[in-house]
């Protein structure tokens, strides 16, 4: 996430990061790295959002963020994940991050769950 952060057609989500709490700024990095772990692993996927909750709301505790219920949305479709992040002693950068990709989530799950079917 910190390369992608860097890219400076991201001047826009630094900015939106600097105004979160703490707690929402690590989840929304650990998202953004999920992001670009899932990107890089398979170029098939085309992670473009990522709902931490989606099937069981995330954890944290101190910097580490678990998010066994979370999905990504990926060319129309989202897919569930799993993930545990682990942020730098000032929450400000990922330090550790692993991931596992789930099955497709069926499209009459999507509202139950609140996935929007439009990012």
């Amino acid at each position: 996430s910190a390369k992608t952060l860097a890219d400076p057609r991201s001047r826009q989500a630094r900015a939106d990061l600097a105004t979160f709490a703490s707690d929402e700024r690590m989840v929304q990095l650990c998202n953004l790295e999920a992001m670009d772990q899932i990107r890089r692993w398979r170029t098939d996927y085309q992670p473009e959002r990522v709902v931490p909750y989606a099937t069981a709301q995330e954890k944290i505790t101190g910097t580490t963020i678990a998010a066994n219920g979370a999905a990504f949305r990926s060319r129309r479709n989202w897919y569930g994940l799993k993930f545990r992040c682990q942020l730098a002693g000032d929450g400000e950068s990922v330090v550790g991050f692993e991931f596992l990709v789930g099955d497709l989530v069926p499209k009459e799950k999507w509202d139950e769950l609140g996935l929007p079917a439009v990012h």
